[in-house]
């Protein structure tokens, strides 16, 4: 399948040192890239909460979890007690790319098994205090279409040095997730920098590449970037505290691309009132979830 995708970069070069470096260009490849893998966020076909509980899945009308017409009228039914979750499907599926499978019952936390029958992909989605049911469908029709991501110009000014101060005891804090829920995850320490001669700060959290991850917002959200806010992953501390932050590699939140995406909200301790006119700009082109809404 050939991809056309389009993404446009602006490039402002007054002086040598702001003409994009290949580095940041490698980024951005890989950015789209990511986006437009199998694991990416364009992909995903359905997302279903889960809770204790049985629950009929298939594309049948009246289903607990209602699939793509595409799929079958009954594909399974699947039983939640606590950590353990059973399905049952009225047709062989396969497991983990490999195995032929029509049952299985596992512990959720521990494994992470996925299934799939023709094009569609499923499994159990735990992230930003979701326990879900993620539905992939890796030949989704919007995959092939235009897609078009505009960037602030890139400028060397965006790339900022800070300081990391470690607290001496994570502090563990309730984040809030745009799908209205909340979960527990643990700040590390804060991150110290000057950004037009004002001193800010950012709480990251860790992600589990072992990077520093913000959510922050700043005074283009809701105009020249989305209104909820943006990502960002930074490189942890040397040895002497120092971290460099790059906004330049802002990003987009999943939930910009597909309303099936559990997405955290930036704290109020993140939100900058300065403009970062740096990373990628609001996405307005077409849902991917609207495909199967």
């Amino acid at each position: 399948m050939k991809l056309k995708i389009v993404f446009f970069v602006i490039l402002m070069s007054f002086s040598c040192e702001d003409i994009i470096p290949l580095e940041h260009l490698d980024w951005q490849k890989k950015r789209r890239e990511d986006l437009f893998a199998d694991d990416g966020y364009l992909n995903i076909a359905g997302l279903f909460p889960i809770q204790n509980g049985s629950y009929s899945m298939g594309s049948k009308e009246g289903s607990d979890i209602k699939l793509p017409a595409a799929m079958p009228l009954s594909l399974a039914e699947v039983l939640v007690k606590d950590s353990i979750i059973s399905f049952n499907f009225f047709s062989t599926v396969i497991l983990n790319d490999s195995i032929e499978t029509n049952s299985l019952s596992y512990n959720y936390f521990k494994n992470k098994n996925s299934f799939s029958q023709g094009n569609f992909v499923w499994f159990v989605h735990l992230d930003s205090g979701v326990k879900a049911i993620r539905l992939r469908d890796l030949k989704h029709p919007l995959l092939t279409m235009d897609f078009e991501v505009d960037f602030f110009p890139y400028s060397s000014s965006n790339i900022i040095s800070g300081h990391f101060e470690k607290y001496q005891l994570p502090k563990v804090v309730n984040f809030s997730n745009f799908l209205g829920g909340n979960f527990i995850d643990s700040i590390p320490g804060k991150i110290h920098f000057k950004y037009r001669g004002k001193s800010y700060s950012l709480e990251p959290t860790i992600s589990g590449s072992g990077k520093f991850f913000i959510a922050f917002g700043d005074k283009t959200n809701g105009k020249e970037t989305y209104g909820g806010g943006r990502y960002l992953y930074v490189m942890p501390e040397d040895s002497l505290g120092n971290v460099t932050i790059d906004f330049n590699k802002s990003l987009n939140p999943p939930c910009v691309f597909s309303t099936f995406t559990t997405c955290p909200v930036p704290r109020s301790e993140n939100i900058m009132d300065v403009k970062i006119e740096s990373g990628e700009k609001n996405y307005d082109g077409l849902l991917f979830s609207s495909v199967y809404q």
